[in-house]
Order: C-alpha cells, then sequence, then structure tokens
C-alpha cells in the first residue's frame, strides 16, 4: 500500500497534537527531530484520505509517496531501557537482552518516546512471572510484547484504533510470542482479572479508563498510567484517589509522567 507522506514543522505542544489527533480518530502520523533540533510532523495519508481539519492551514515542508518498507528503515536497533532492545531491523540475535522485533510504522508507541521508555521501566520493575496483563491503548502493541517476554502468562492487547490493532497482530506474530490481540473502546470488550494494567495513553482518556479498570483487577493489582503531561498530573492522581488507587512511585521525562498505582 502507497501513503502520501506530508512533512510539517511542528508548531504546538506535542500533547494538544496528540488530542487532536486522537480526537479525530488520525493515528497514521509520527513525530521526530531533525540534525538541527527541530521537531517534525509526520502524516500518511491514503488514497483518497484527507488531512487533520486543524492541519489544513499547515504548509508542508515536504511531500512524497512512500511505503511502509520505508518507515520501517529510519530506525536502528535501540535499547528502549537497560536490557530491552527494539529491533526494527529484526536482525538483532543476541540472548542476553530481551529482543522487540519491531515494524516501526506510523503508530504512536515506537519505544524511542518516554512514555513508552517509563512504561517498559516499570513493567520490568513490577512484573512477576505468571502474571496477568492488559496493555490498553497498545498501539504497536510493544508493551504487551515487552510483557509477555518478562514471564507474563497471558497478555491481552486492546487498542480502539482499527489499524492499530493490525499493527500490533503483525508485531505479536514477528516476536513469536502468544499475545491476544484486539479492538476495543479501553476495557469494553475486556473481560477477566489482572495484576497488572499498563496504558499509554493521554490523560482524558485515563480518567474513562479509571472508571472501570476496578472490574477487571484485584486488591494487589499494578496500575501503570502513562503519557501524561506534567500539567494533568494532578487530574489524574485526584481521579485515581477518588476510585481507591494509592500512588506507588512516579517517573517524569521532559513533560511526560507515568505513574504506577495500587490499591488503597
Amino acid at each position: 500500500m502507497r501513503f502520501k507522506e506530508l512533512v510539517f514543522p511542528l508548531k504546538i505542544d506535542e500533547e494538544e497534537l496528540l488530542e487532536k489527533l486522537y480526537e479525530e480518530g488520525f493515528s497514521n502520523f509520527a513525530i521526530e527531530e531533525n540534525r538541527e533540533g527541530n521537531r517534525l510532523l509526520k502524516v500518511y495519508l491514503r488514497e483518497g484520505e484527507t488531512l487533520p481539519s486543524f492541519l489544513s492551514g499547515w504548509k508542508p515542508l515536504d511531500e512524497r509517496l512512500t511505503t511502509p518498507k520505508d518507515w520501517m528503515v529510519e530506525l536502528e536497533p535501540f535499547e528502549i531501557v537497560e536490557g530491552v532492545v527494539a529491533d526494527p531491523t529484526e536482525k538483532v540475535t543476541r540472548t542476553d537482552k530481551i529482543v522487540v522485533k519491531l515494524s516501526p510504522g506510523v503508530a504512536f508507541g515506537t519505544g524511542l518516546h518516554p512514555t513508552t521508555q517509563m512504561s517498559v521501566f516499570f513493567l520490568k520493575k513490577y512484573l512477576k512471572a505468571g502474571d496477568r496483563v492488559v496493555d490498553v491503548g497498545c498501539g504497536t502493541g510493544i508493551l504487551a510484547i515487552v510483557a509477555k517476554k518478562l514471564g507474563a502468562s497471558y497478555v491481552l492487547a486492546v487498542d480502539v484504533d482499527e489499524q492499530a490493532v493490525e499493527v500490533a497482530k503483525e508485531n505479536v506474530q514477528k516476536n513469536n510470542v502468544d499475545v491476544i490481540v484486539k479492538r476495543s473502546d479501553l476495557l469494553s470488550e475486556v473481560d477477566g482479572v489482572f495484576d497488572i494494567v499498563v496504558s499509554n495513553i493521554l490523560a482524558e482518556i485515563h480518567l474513562r479508563l479509571l472508571e472501570d479498570v476496578d472490574r477487571i483487577t484485584h486488591e494487589r493489582s499494578i496500575l501503570i498510567l502513562s503519557g501524561i503531561v506534567d500539567t494533568k498530573e494532578n487530574m489524574v492522581r485526584e481521579k485515581a484517589r477518588k476510585k481507591g488507587w494509592n500512588l506507588l512511585e512516579r517517573k517524569q521525562e521532559r513533560e511526560w509522567v507515568t505513574l504506577v498505582m495500587k490499591r488503597s
């Protein structure tokens, strides 16, 4: 499949951009930094697809036809956190680290973003062999794959976006892991009880998640909430507190915050 790639200078902060793209249900994008340190937004349009409305007044710096294979060569293998390597090239063979084969494409969550890195950091810290894990808003499926490779007995990955579900399924297959991937608006299609719930989405969506997460957790479950911009951290923490979740720890990279919580 061929896409039109449009490159824009990033004129608004990343959190605002993600909110606008989420509101329009648009997931074919990437945020990158060029050699001069300027942040760029890359948008990928299928044939006949139009730009998200808020981008209509933005002037692209570049425009070209591209395919998913072109996107894969833009990243070399890199360490997400110590001991966990993302491999877009599918050439890493080392056995002393957890290696996640990955087609980065355009779905949010390649492992380069600090929200993904912090989520992986806490999965490594809190996941015990045999745990049941659900990745809510899975994107590329990287967190679900890491959870399985860390020793989870059962892993479910869900996303409301159909393309994200397809990308996650492809990555699960690449890694030859037993992870169930399906479409679900947050927890609407999720049943069972989980030891760890990890979610790397926007702060406002975490508020919705907190309304239903008790249904699929127990008194010792761990809740990892990432993708929270620091100006909205208190909003999420207050909602969680009202729902009976206590803060175990937090981690911050740039303006992004990840919270780890447990039932009070």
